[in-house]
């Protein structure tokens, strides 16, 4: 029994008692209640209802005689059976919370701000995940692209992506559909969607337009890395739409 141990049987909802005898038992193999008590440490007067609670819990198994033998099952299938329990425990849950939100609709200039790289991370993996028609990636650094590339890839066959670059040479290695900025484009490149004197960001990493709706803007903040997003902003359709305009008319 190490501490180690106990403390992951106590991640998956048992107490104290309950982890130093599963996990002496575990050691054992086959026990009587004696044994159990001596070897673990648990009071006399306990080891009797954890026992018994394990058993019902199909942790361990019972055998019975004079005096009662308790046993270890099976651990990969006990371990399997919570990990599925565990899975279809949280899908109910997240289905139950979706069935209690109620989405608002964002006013027009509602934008939020991501703090953690967590999160960042999460709401870019979203966006690649739902977006229907077309995306468009002003990208400034090309270690974005370099990241996210498993993700991206795919994209190109079921919608309209475009990623759009100062220059073109700086991304040789990467296969996407990348367009040098030109023109106009360049203007949009350095323009951000959101009103600077809101927020002080420099934009160093990228802006994602997704179907017109959608916006993300991921950019450094003294040395923290940020992101910005929104949603039904009319400004995010005109210069996702005046993007793809320039890009196929230099093509």
């Amino acid at each position: 029994m190490t501490a180690e141990v106990v403390a992951g049987l106590r991640a998956l909802g048992m107490n104290e008692y309950e982890a130093r005898v599963y996990s002496t038992l575990v050691g054992l193999q086959k026990a009587t209640a004696r044994d159990l008590h001596e070897i673990s440490g648990v009071p006399r007067g306990r080891i009797y209802e954890i026992l018994n609670d394990l058993a019902r819990r199909g942790f361990i198994g019972v055998e019975e005689g004079s005096p009662t033998s308790y046993y270890v099952l099976d651990i990969d299938l006990v371990f399997d059976r919570l990990k599925d329990d565990q899975i279809r425990s949280l899908d109910l849950t997240r289905e139950a919370l979706k069935r209690l939100s109620v989405k608002p609709r964002l006013p027009p200039d509602s934008f939020f701000i991501l703090r953690s790289d967590w999160a960042i991370e999460n709401h870019v993996s979203a966006l690649f995940r739902r977006v229907k028609k077309s995306m468009v990636i002003l990208c400034y650094n090309p270690e974005f692209l370099r990241r996210h590339y498993a993700a991206i890839k795919p994209l190109e066959k079921r919608i309209d992506l475009y990623v759009v670059v100062r220059r073109k040479e700086d991304y040789s290695e990467i296969k996407l559909p990348i367009y040098e900025a030109r023109g106009a484009v360049i203007d949009l490149l350095n323009t951000p969607p959101v009103n600077e004197s809101l927020i002080d960001l420099r934009q160093d990493e990228c802006t994602i337009l997704v179907d017109g709706r959608d916006f993300l803007v991921i950019a450094t903040a003294g040395s923290g890395r940020h992101a910005v997003i929104g949603s039904d902003m009319p400004i995010i359709g005109y210069l996702q739409k005046t993007v793809v305009e320039r890009l196929e008319e230099a093509a």
